[in-house]
């Protein structure tokens, strides 16, 4: 698929990948997906059986050889909680990024480490991007990006009447007038 996505394309392809149960499948892999003319990888330092039930830390072994053993840029991804973890991660593994999934949904500055970030306004300000530039989001998408970025003002400062209350919102203005409240 890497191989003709590359002659097809008039783009770079890039790709990302898990890893396999054993790391010699995993470097064959990434050595493979280098091969068919990937211009960067992404590895996640764990395999498809761990989910959010079974996550245990990252394989960052792992990623490090790849790193060593591809030219290509390898970009580490799992595992990255918090600016600490990026700064870990690269140092670790040498890679030349860092991919954040989950953590970056809860707390979207979290590749900037010069300041702490207040979430009731990047909620606000998430508010006023999703009428600016209206699309396919729909309510039901916008809660739970909400979710997300009041988490912890929902279960650290006691406000779960309020975690309610965004499924009940009908528009944005409901859902800023929650975001104050809060």
């Amino acid at each position: 698929m890497v191989k003709k996505l590359k002659e097809e394309l008039k783009v770079p392809v890039t790709c990302k990948i898990r890893c396999l149960p054993t790391e010699a499948e995993t470097l064959y892999l990434a050595k493979e997906i280098e091969k068919a003319g990937a211009s960067l990888l992404t590895v996640h330092g764990r395999t498809r059986d761990h989910n959010k039930n079974t996550v245990g830390p990252a394989n960052y072994s792992i990623i490090k050889n790849i790193k060593k053993s591809l030219k290509i840029p390898v970009i580490v991804n799992g595992g990255i909680s918090n600016f600490d973890d990026v700064q870990e991660a690269l140092k670790f593994t040498n890679c030349d990024g860092v991919m954040s999934s989950e953590s970056i949904l809860e707390y979207p500055p979290l590749f900037d480490n010069s300041q702490i970030y207040d979430m009731e306004k990047i909620a606000l300000e998430y508010l006023d991007f999703t009428e600016k530039y209206p699309g396919e989001a729909s309510m039901k998408i916008i809660g739970c990006h909400l979710h997300k970025f009041l988490h912890s003002g929902f279960t650290l400062h006691g406000h779960t009447d309020l975690r309610f209350k965004i499924h009940e919102a009908r528009n944005i203005e409901d859902l800023r007038k929650i975001i104050i409240e809060m």
